[in-house]
């Protein structure tokens, strides 16, 4: 396969330029027109047919993925315009991701429902004129690209919506709306508004909340007093990092008494700040490997269910495609490592991501698991574990809440969830109780 051959060149090659060049060495094609050539090759080529546009697009994602800027488009974007009648709705819907990225524009398309999540969100990224739909049949994400795309007035019709997130792109699009949005039923938008409205006295309430919520409250409350009583007292490891990192973003320096301290705390995120910080040698200590009493692949379940404060998630294993990944999430699972882990990082029409011990996106499982990239698209549902470069998986994953291609073949996917309508009801604080089997 393909997919095969393209990562194991990928774990060897020294720079991303290489890595793609490298795509197709010794592996030749009889017609250079073929989409495999367009997709992977090592130049960019306009196809031949509409039937080719969709990898010509998928190219330049892959190029993202490998932190490459994309190439010149201007011939395969003078080709689609010139074409789009003879594309069929999924290209022009990659088209449009790709376009509201990079800020080109797209033909005119007649509303359907298989294209409206995607002209909505194109509207919210470039700023077009939303289409005259009616909003009271909009699905969560779909109100709010759409709310997203209003003017900041117009915005304030949904202040108070159902989804938080929508009430959430209010306060994005009209900081001014944050005063009446202090009482937001949401924690994470009531924290949102306080920061917009500078009550400090808020988020110095908020600050004592656990998770994820508190750290970033006590974040935003910009006091270096309060920063530092809670860098030095606080018995919470994760609100440290909290306080210290927002006291470094506001220029303070450590103390030169206080140094010593802080590179012997308990928790190592405190000690590799600090030393980076004052210029310190830092040593992150390595971590093994998937242990070896991790259940086998067959012992593993096809079909979980993720079962959070905000609802259920059933989710379907891809054992073949990332059998190490599979085994280490189930070993983890039905340790019940994540019992209790909260969802630390939510971006709507992004990701909701979870998996970290302490809810601030450093911590893991103590081993890494090796990356099991593959071509299964990253669309709404699709599960990915995050990683900080190859091989350094361990326990954080992520769930995408919309069409993403520029993370194919960058993380691995490992599983898809069914039930993706009550996705959007994630939110940063949301707290997961227990990953089972279906069966059990």
């Amino acid at each position: 396969m393909i997919c095969a051959f393209v990562f194991a060149l990928l774990s060897v090659a020294p720079s991303p330029d290489e890595a793609l060049d490298a795509m197709l060495e010794e592996h030749p094609f009889p017609a250079a027109q073929e989409a495999v050539l367009i997709e992977y090759g090592d130049r960019f080529l306009v196809p031949e047919s509409p039937a080719l546009v969709k990898a010509a697009i998928l190219r330049q994602f892959h190029r993202m993925a490998f932190q490459l800027q994309p190439e010149p488009v201007g011939s395969l974007a003078d080709y689609i315009v010139e074409n789009w009648s003879s594309l069929d709705t999924e290209t022009r819907n990659l088209w449009r991701e790709f376009a509201g990225r990079t800020g080109l524009e797209v033909p005119a398309d007649a509303v359907s429902s298989e294209n409206l999540t995607s002209i909505l969100r194109y509207c919210s990224e470039t700023g077009s004129t939303v289409p005259d739909v009616n909003t009271g049949n909009l699905t969560d994400l779909q109100r709010f690209y759409y709310t997203l795309a209003l003017p900041p007035n117009q915005a304030l019709r949904f202040i108070e919506d159902p989804c938080w997130a929508v009430r959430n792109a209010v306060l994005q699009k009209n900081p001014g709306a944050a005063f009446e949005m202090l009482d937001d039923p949401s924690p994470y938008v009531r924290m949102n508004a306080a920061l917009a409205a500078g009550r400090d006295d808020l988020l110095l309430e908020m600050a004592s909340a656990d998770g994820p919520l508190g750290h970033m409250s006590l974040a935003g409350v910009g006091q270096v007093p309060i920063l530092e009583d809670s860098l030095f007292n606080s018995g919470d490891p994760a609100k440290r990092v909290s306080a210290l990192l927002a006291l470094l973003e506001l220029g303070w320096t450590v103390p030169q008494a206080k140094v010593d301290y802080l590179l012997t705390d308990d928790y190592l995120m405190v000690r590799a700040i600090t030393a980076d910080a004052t210029g310190r040698n830092f040593a992150m200590p390595e971590e093994g490997d998937l242990p070896e009493e991790a259940p086998a692949l067959q012992a593993v379940p096809d079909r979980l269910v993720l079962v959070t404060d905000a609802g259920e998630f059933t989710m379907t294993l891809l054992k073949q495609q990332a059998p190490q990944t599979c085994r280490s999430f189930w070993y983890l699972a039905e340790k019940g490592f994540y019992d209790g882990i909260y969802f630390h990082r939510v971006i709507p029409g992004f990701v909701a991501q979870a998996g970290c011990p302490e809810g601030n996106g450093y911590g893991g499982p103590g081993y890494t698991v090796p990356a099991e990239n593959n071509t299964e698209a990253y669309l709404r549902g699709v599960v990915g574990m995050a990683d900080s470069g190859l091989d350094t998986a361990g326990s954080q994953f992520f769930i995408m809440l919309d069409s993403q291609r520029r993370l194919d073949c960058r993380y691995t996917v490992f599983a898809v969830v069914e039930n993706t309508p009550k996705l959007d009801s994630i939110e940063v604080g949301t707290r997961i109780l227990e990953i089972r089997s279906v069966s059990s």
